[in-house]
């Protein structure tokens, strides 16, 4: 078996090119000689154009003549004249900024009549399409222009696009010369008698031609492109013996097409997208893309795209060189890119974006085109398929034979040389039409090389090259027996799941790509490949054993190689294995308490060494696999199984699979299975709030005091350890701690889950933890009270009281109710403003409840008023002039004179049992006046007050 994939060599083809395309002049004084390989840069260049430009050598590859559409220049590089001695230099009808603005084709019949066809741009559209004839055998073979312009628009001068390609025709000594309008193209023949102008193949557009981009016929002769740089690009079919051109379809394209080009054979397309250069145009978006055009179909065509280049850039044209490879022009820039290898497909065309340097001058948007049959190839045909062999290289299998024929036609031709040679091996060379090549020629290069006179009486020389790579069949190892254990749901019947793939690195260790096939040994035509990740030996035989054919095959070359795979069904009895009892893990959401998860992780290393352990010496890590699985099938499969680090959390109640098998062979020794059960941890008791601890005040002195922390779980059986501020309280194992100080206290629930004892002792205890946070504080200690009595003006008065403590305190007057308590800006101290007449008293509240009483009380703080005015009217208000404050129990003495404005006396009074003076004298009212008291006050402490004053009486 073969796949036949060929390359062609390109350092040979350059040889079977024609030599008429072997100088390049384009760009800023950019060229290129290809009588080099890989082209030489050349400097000598007159021509700087935009766009289009022209060149053509003799077939020996001399240099002729070269034109930008407006001006021509000899060999020399001066300007040709015309036969009236005019020079040709700005005055001919093309331009540089025309897409295809000039294109040189020779007479047919002679190496001495050339045409020059220029084409206007088309934004000016005044000239259209013309031609020039240029006779080379004057001015000592400088040349001529002998006439012209000669006009081939038939009055569509302005319907003209920037478009020209040529061809050689299917009659002998004739070439096609392409050109279009917007809606028409014209197809004029070219022979002997020159260009037959009158008398053009006309076809109608089926789609509008907006006139810029690139018009390219295939090196066949066959079909037609064209790119338009706003619209879309068209594919056409060319009849090179009619010039009629039919069958337009609509090529995808993303982007404005603007430079075409076809591969030698003509069966690759390539579109190069893009916007203008000129006017300092930012760079934007450009592609190359690539077709397979060798099928009709345009869905097909289409979908063959593919993107070989894609970067920033402007528009540039594409042309195939005579070294087979198409070069890209990138506008700006001092280099050209190159797709060296067109015949292959997508990356394999090896694009080189900075393919080949121009020195110090640079690419414009265009590159000269030429008559699109110089680069025309000779494919080879697979004699055995009469098929046409293209594509990147050609692999064979060692027993395979290849005839191959180059594809001519030698009845039409007169062979004065033909010949097959193999590079570096000199004795082969065989003059013969077509070659046989097997093993014993060997891998290689092999040339074939024929001069011949054509029908047409023309001297050409045919010459292409083919690698071939033999390769060796792949080797199948020898494998063991491959024995699977029947674990399934009839452990009995000798069938079971094999995993075919694992064993294909044991069965090829090779180099060479290949694919790994499994088939039933009755499947003779490798028609039905077995499912080599889940095979089921359906047929089993005799104690289980059974044959199967593996089949490798060699990807590039197509060589396969079979053998015989035999397995093996081994009755098999689930083991049953300790479980395992594992504590919940954390979720680690809380950094307070523990909270569950319900699951947990286990290294399965450890469950391993429990099984080696209890094998009595069967089994050890040495020759043993142990793989562990979450379901029958995954185990059966081998797929998914649990890998180290283990770290997968697993649930209450899961079953673990186990499948043990020998490193050797990897074949299955035994299957088992365990549960894995989920212990929950011990939650104790806490409390996120904190707790207060009450203090003496004075704590230098002993501290007796304690504060309860419970954390009972509620399981009588567990055991607890305190912390405080992360030290163990030693002693301390009870659920409930009597904390004698202030700190961050932890407390561990341990719970002993007897059960887990059975196998893994280290997971037999489960723990949990909670935090509780002591706060000590202690009742207030009143140190000092100052206040202000203002005893004219009560609203004046004021009482400061200043505490000690570690508390937090509130503060009350007169009323101890725990709504009338308020915080001060400072935690030690409060001041009373506005402090009414009387006996006051201020209360200190701790907030965290410390203290016998919950307050600490003052003294009584005795505050005064005398009044300024009164009104005896009997209204209830200020009927009797008195001191206001005064509490007979504090006061032991309240003795006071009123005396009119002249020093009368007018009243003695004693307060402690009369309420005060009502205005009056021997029973008469007195009248509105100010009147003087002089008062006298000894309190309980035998403090002394006196005063003396005055005040206002108004009758109302």
């Amino acid at each position: 078996m073969k796949k036949l994939i060929f390359i062609f060599i390109l350092f040979s083809l350059q040889l079977s090119a024609q030599k008429e395309a072997t100088f390049w002049y384009f760009g800023e004084n950019a060229g290129l000689d290809f009588s080099t390989n890989p082209p030489t840069t050349i400097n000598n260049g007159k021509i700087n154009t935009f766009e289009g430009s022209s060149s053509i050598s003799d077939k020996e590859g001399n240099l002729l003549f070269y034109s930008d559409g407006l001006s021509v220049f000899d060999k020399n590089g001066d300007i040709m004249s015309f036969s009236d001695g005019t020079k040709a230099s700005g005055n001919l009808l093309g331009d540089p900024s025309s897409t295809q603005s000039g294109l040189i084709v020779p007479n047919p019949d002679s190496d001495l009549l050339y045409y020059l066809f220029t084409i206007d741009d088309a934004i000016d559209k005044e000239n259209g399409l013309n031609f020039y004839t240029i006779d080379l055998s004057k001015r000592d073979g400088l040349g001529e222009i002998i006439s012209g312009p000669e006009s081939l628009s038939f009055g569509e001068e302005n319907e003209w696009s920037e478009k020209v390609t040529a061809v050689a025709g299917k009659e002998c000594r004739t070439i096609w010369l392409i050109s279009a309008t917007s809606t028409k193209f014209y197809a004029f023949k070219i022979d002997e008698n020159g260009v037959n102008k009158n008398n053009p193949e006309i076809t109608i557009l089926p789609f509008k031609d907006n006139q810029r981009g690139y018009l390219k016929v295939s090196p066949d002769g066959k079909k037609l492109v064209e790119a338009n740089q706003r619209d879309f690009s068209y594919i056409y079919d060319f009849n090179d013996e009619t010039g009629a051109i039919t069958n337009g379809r609509v090529l995808e394209l993303e982007g404005a097409g603007y430079g075409v080009e076809f591969s030698p054979s003509s069966n690759k397309l390539y579109i190069s997208t893009g916007e203008v250069s000129q006017q300092n145009r930012v760079r934007e978006n450009v592609f190359i893309f690539q077709y397979d055009v060798s099928s009709s179909d345009i869905v097909k065509i289409n979908s063959s795209r593919k993107s070989i280049y894609r970067g920033r850039g402007y528009r540039g044209a594409l042309q195939l060189g005579i070294d087979q490879k198409i070069y890209y022009a990138k506008s700006k820039e001092n280099s050209l890119g190159v797709i060296n290898f067109p015949e292959n497909i997508g990356d394999q065309v090896n694009y080189v974006h900075d393919g080949i340097s121009l020195g110090n001058n640079k690419s414009t948007e265009g590159l000269p085109p030429f008559i699109q049959s110089f680069f025309s190839s000779v494919n080879f045909i697979d004699s055995s398929t009469n098929t046409v062999l293209s594509g990147a290289n050609q692999e064979l299998c060692n027993d395979d034979v290849l005839e191959i024929r180059p594809e001519l036609d030698f009845s039409t031709l007169t062979v004065e040389h033909i010949s097959w040679t193999k590079e570096n091996d000199p004795s082969i060379n065989y003059s013969t039409e077509k070659i046989t090549i097997d093993k014993n020629l060997g891998s290689g290069i092999y040339t074939f090389e024929a001069i011949a006179i054509n029908e047409c009486g023309v001297r050409k020389v045919f010459l292409n090259s083919i690698e071939i790579i033999f390769k060796d069949k792949p080797i199948i190892n020898t494998i063991p027996v491959y024995k699977e254990c029947d674990f399934d749901n009839d452990p009995s019947d000798f069938v079971t799941t094999f995993i075919l793939s694992s064993k294909e690195n044991e069965l090829y260790t090779g180099t060479d790509e290949v694919t790994i096939d499994f088939f039933e040994t009755s499947d003779i035509s490798f028609s039905k490949p077995l499912d080599k990740n889940n095979y089921r030996n359906s047929v089993p035989t005799t104690n289980g054993n059974h044959n199967i054919v593996v089949k490798i095959t060699n990807k590039n070359a197509g060589c396969y190689q079979t053998k015989n795979l035999a397995l093996k069904v081994n009755f098999s009895n689930l083991a049953t294995y300790k479980d395992i009892y594992l504590c919940e893990s954390l979720n680690n959401s809380s950094p307070l308490k523990s909270i569950g998860s319900g699951k947990s992780t286990f290294d399965f290393t450890k469950k391993t060494d429990e099984i080696i352990a209890s094998s009595n010496g069967l089994l050890n890590h040495t020759d043993f696999n142990f793989n562990y699985f979450l379901t029958r099938e995954e185990a059966i499969l081998q797929i998914n199984a649990i890998e180290a680090p283990y770290i997968k959390q697993y649930e209450n109640n899961t079953t673990i699979f186990l499948k043990i098998s020998a490193k050797s062979t990897n074949n299955c020794e035994s299957f088992g299975q365990f549960n894995i059960y989920i212990n929950e941890i011990p939650i104790p008791k806490g409390n996120e709030d904190p707790i207060f601890l009450c203090i003496s005040n004075g704590i230098a002195n002993s501290q007796t005091n304690t504060v309860p922390l419970n954390a009972d779980t509620g399981n009588p059986l567990d055991t607890y350890k305190w912390f405080l501020n992360d030290e163990e309280i030693l002693g301390e194992t009870s659920a409930i701690l009597n904390a004698k100080s202030a700190g961050n206290y932890r407390v561990e629930a341990i719970r002993n889950n007897p059960a887990n004892s059975i196998n893994l002792k280290d997971n037999s205890f489960c723990t949990g933890f909670n935090t509780f946070t002591v706060i000590e504080s202690n009742e207030a200690v009143i140190e000092s009270i100052t206040f202000l009595d203002n005893q004219d003006n009560f609203e004046e008065n004021s009482i400061t009281v200043t505490v000690s403590g570690i508390g937090n305190y509130e503060y009350a007057l007169n009323d101890n109710s725990i709504s009338n308590f308020q915080k001060g800006e400072e935690n030690l101290t409060y001041t009373f403003t506005s402090v009414p007449a009387g006996l006051n008293i201020v209360y200190v509240r701790d907030v965290n409840e410390c203290g016998r009483e919950n307050f600490t009380a003052s003294t009584p703080i005795p505050f005064l008023y005398f009044q300024r005015h009164f009104t005896p009217n009997g209204d209830g208000k200020f009927d009797v002039w008195k001191v206001q404050g005064i509490d007979n129990d504090f006061y032991t003495s309240i003795s006071y004179q009123i005396y009119d404005r002249y020093g009368k006396l007018l009243k003695n009074i004693n307060q402690k049992i009369e309420d005060g003076w009502n205005g009056n004298f021997n029973g008469s009212p007195l009248p509105e006046d100010d009147y003087w008291y002089n008062i006298v006050l000894v309190d309980i402490n035998g403090k002394v007050i006196k005063k003396t004053g005055h005040f206002s009486l108004i009758r109302e």
